[in-house]
């Protein structure tokens, strides 16, 4: 049997033995490309060795690649070999054998290893590639009816840019039950791609198409087609590496897989998917690849949600994922709970909106019925209030003939990202005109600098004061976390106390209140060094905090926000669920330990591919220039960041995280604090411990607040133990008090007690006696709790939150609950007197309706 391991096992050792280097499967997440979402081929990894980039480490390689594309998820499920996730079986040549060896060996693995009938295969060429058609036709020997010229057959370059060229495909007949077809035919089963040949010669570069500096070979093969081959399935989805996943999703539905093939085959794929996606680093989000996961999932959760499931399920599926995956992946069993957590959050949070949605799109759907084309923002409305998003709507709708109007979606986006525009630029309220003093361009000086001599370019009155452009300026304008600097500018006859930095379209606004008259000549710009050395310190601690998030809870930990004031630091992290003691605990060791051991903190400018190379973590959907600013913690850590730093950790002083709490689905947020605030906390808390020690008289606080503590709970064990006495004997107490009017019993009285003997001692009374009804109230200071009840045989007459309404107009108060027990209170005390005397009356009116 050829499962599938033992197909990857026999590929890579066949390539192994002729000469090839076998390099582990790099991760989904493209470390040193910005132009990938996700490792889309096997050859992403080799890029720079084509390219000549970098020292050539071998010559040629061999791999398992995990690889991810979302140009075909509209056919998953549709076709018998279609998925998002799939391995890719490669070998690579950087500047040694080329086309013949390239043809000759997959010929030998395929017919000779794998033992496939050499007529089972169909090749495709490109048409302009004569070489490669004659080493088929002439040296392997296929007829010339069995190959095709295909104008398709030029892959790449990934991403739109590197290594590209003609390839050559070998395709499999899986038999004339698939059709009439030949491999030129993308709509039709019948010929397979198994494996595509792919000779880079180019590397394109913009619009250009320029010699590769080492030409080779790039071939790619899926294992989940060649399982398919091997196994003598019907589809990938019959194989080894999608089977146990739908077997496992079919029993937790419930449901027969031969009666639900599509919707199955469709989840199966998205949770391996999701699983190796997350597993790593990648994280469900509206932007970059955290939006294609969420699509992912979210496709996947609705095609379950259509076989009558209401509950989170897919990560129910991922142990199915890893028990297939993790002979070839071991990482996956390291990941396990965490890629649950991940998937099981998302999926609540896309539940509780997914009836909605349909509702409301259902309800579209029905206004345009004779139109068939859904308004753009209608679908905006979707996405932006459901969280669905709009190509996910797009297929639902599709299946019963309506199209999208994208203009108008677009027009909606354009007009929500304008909105945030606006938000993010800083203007004055009532400004006047700017009054230019000098010309020239506003220059920031600020991370060398925190005063200088300069001049004012140009000024403006606002109904809060003064705002000033300088030529040169070491105040920080607000930006990426950083509040702005605030100082003083002094000039001949004039000073302006600067409270916030704001960046203005033609330079740092410095905001502030004027004393004297603005005139022209130098002035002297001086920053609020104490307040600027704390910002620089908390903006450093948030890249240790960063760095030592990724550490202790995983490689997914992304930023999604942070504040950095003098005061204190916030930091948003993408994570499922909250921190625990020892997790806190270790983050503050990590990072306290970086700040003892006294690290450089080096700031360098350099070309962002460059940045990106030297390992510096740049986030996909952020916006770079060609040249960026790196941030590195010598030896820990290495961000693109324009905001100030301290030169050495050791100015951090020490750190403490303050609080950790969710703000949103995934998203946590850690405060904490540095330097003078780490100080003053520290010498507080050994105040208060030393306080504690004073009055405790103890050495030892902590040790004696634990025996207080168990002394505590035994003294409250024995409060409870005489309170349920008290009750007993209150109810046998209250047993005599219950007046009878027409077989009915009822009482009204004061109980002097806690609410939670009064709620179990009404509730004590209704069950004994089942024909009465009664109110208990508590008398407190300026009101009243109160406690009705009603027996079971008197609740259809009289029910509980109706004796607490007839009585409000003489407490001045209300109440409610359920039909048998209910509470409630009232601002006047002594009307209670008053209801005792009329509660007899009160009964009669409520018994006759």
């Amino acid at each position: 049997m050829w499962d599938s391991q033992r197909l990857r096992d026999t590929f890579l050792s066949f390539f192994k033995e002729k000469g090839h280097t076998v390099v582990p499967s790099s991760s989904l997440i493209p470390e040193k490309d910005p132009t990938l979402l996700f490792t889309s081929a096997g050859m992403v990894q080799f890029k720079p060795l084509w390219k000549g980039e970098v020292k050539l480490p071998y010559k040629r390689a061999t791999s398992c690649q995990k690889c991810l594309r979302l140009s075909d998820i509209d056919r998953v499920g549709e076709t018998i070999r279609h998925d998002t996730f799939f391995e890719m079986l490669g070998n690579f040549s950087f500047g040694d054998y080329f086309k013949r060896e390239a043809i000759e060996w997959a010929w030998e693995f395929l017919t000779d290893v794998l033992g496939i009938p050499g007529e089972k295969f169909m090749i495709s060429v490109y048409p302009e590639d004569e070489e490669t058609y004659s080493i088929w036709r002439d040296v392997i020997g296929i007829p010339p009816e069995r190959i095709v010229k295909l104008e398709d057959n030029f892959w790449g370059p990934a991403g739109g840019s590197g290594p590209c060229g003609p390839d050559t495909e070998i395709h499999y007949d899986m038999g004339e039950e698939f059709g009439d077809c030949t491999p030129a035919d993308e709509e039709c089963d019948r010929f397979i791609e198994l494996w595509n040949l792919v000779f880079p010669q180019f590397n394109q570069v913009g619009d250009e198409r320029l010699p590769l500096e080492n030409r080779g070979v790039d071939t790619g093969m899926g294992l989940e087609r060649l399982a398919m081959v091997m196994q003598g399935k019907k589809n990938i989805f019959e194989t080894d590496l999608f089977l146990p996943i739908i077997q496992t999703a079919s029993d937790i539905i419930g449901i027969k897989y031969q009666e639900h093939k599509r919707p199955l085959h469709i989840i199966s794929d998205h949770i391996r998917a999701l699983t190796f996606a997350i597993s790593d680093g990648a994280y469900p989000s509206n932007e970059g690849r955290g939006y294609i996961l969420r699509r992912i999932l979210r496709r996947a959760l609705l095609q379950a949600h259509k076989l009558g499931v209401d509950e989170p399920v897919l990560y129910r599926l991922v142990p199915s994922v890893v028990d297939i995956m993790k002979g070839q992946y071991p990482e996956l069993k390291e990941t396990i709970n965490r890629v649950s957590l991940i998937i099981k959050a998302e999926e609540e949070r896309f539940l509780k909106t997914i009836d909605r949605g349909l509702s409301i799109l259902e309800g579209y759907l029905e206004e345009i019925k004779n139109e068939k084309v859904l308004d753009g923002t209608k679908v905006f409305t979707l996405y932006d209030t459901y969280g669905f998003p709009p190509d996910l709507v797009e297929n639902i709708i599709s299946e019963r003939g309506f199209s999208i109007d994208w203009e108008g979606f677009e027009r909606e986006m354009e007009r929500q990202r304008e909105r945030a525009r606006e938000k993010s630029v800083f203007r004055a309220k009532n400004a006047g005109d700017w009054v230019v003093l000098n010309d020239g361009e506003s220059r920031f000086t600020g991370y060398d600098l925190m005063e200088q001599e300069t001049e004012i370019l140009a000024y403006r009155e606002t109904d809060d004061g003064i705002e000033v452009i300088l030529e040169e300026t070491p105040f920080y304008a607000e930006s990426g976390g950083q509040i702005g600097d605030t100082g003083v500018i002094e000039g001949d006859g004039f000073r302006i106390e600067v409270k916030d930095t704001q960046k203005g379209e033609t330079g740092h606004v410095h905001i502030g209140r004027l004393e004297g008259e603005i005139g022209q000549g130098t002035v002297f710009a001086s920053v609020d060094k104490k307040r600027r050395m704390n910002i620089m310190r908390n903006h450093t601690a948030t890249h240790l905090l960063h760095r030592a998030l990724r550490m202790a809870l995983g490689e997914h930990v992304k930023q999604e926000g942070s504040l950095v004031a003098p005061e204190r630091l916030r930091f948003d992290f993408s994570h499922p669920s909250p921190l625990n003691d020892e997790e806190i605990a270790r983050i503050n060791e990590i990072v306290n330990q970086v700040i003892l051991e006294e690290r450089n903190v080096i700031a360098r400018v350099m070309p962002y591919e460059e940045a990106i190379s030297s390992g510096a973590i740049a986030f996909f959907g952020e916006k770079y220039g060609d040249t960026v600013r790196v941030i590195e913690v010598e030896g820990f850590s290495k961000e693109l960041c324009g905001g100030t730093h301290v030169n050495n950790t050791a100015s951090i002083l020490g750190f403490r995280i303050v609080s950790e709490k969710g703000i949103a689905a995934g998203i946590r947020r850690i405060e904490a604090i540095t330097g003078e605030a780490f100080i003053k906390d520290a010498i507080h808390l050994n105040d208060t411990l030393s306080t504690i020690s004073e009055i405790l008289k103890t050495k030892e606080p902590i040790k004696r607040v634990q025996e207080l503590q168990n002394t505590v709970k035994e003294l409250q064990k024995n409060v409870k133990s005489l309170e349920q006495q008290i009750v007993k004997e209150m109810i046998v107490k209250l047993q005599s008090s219950f007046e009878e009017m027409k077989g009915i019993k009822y009482m009204i009285e004061e109980v002097n007690l806690g609410k939670d003997a009064v709620r179990k001692i009404a509730d004590t009374l209704r069950q004994k006696n089942p024909d009465s009804c009664g109110i208990l109230g508590v008398p407190e200071k300026g009101s009243i709790f109160l406690v009705a009840f009603s027996g079971e045989k008197l609740i259809d007459k009289v029910k509980a939150p109706d004796l607490l309404r007839a009585i409000s107009q003489y407490v001045k108060g209300g109440g409610g609950g359920r039909p048998h027990l209910a509470e409630g209170g009232g601002r006047n005390p002594d009307g209670f007197k008053e209801v005792k005397k009329v509660f007899g009356e009160i009964l009669q009116k409520i018994i006759k309706g």
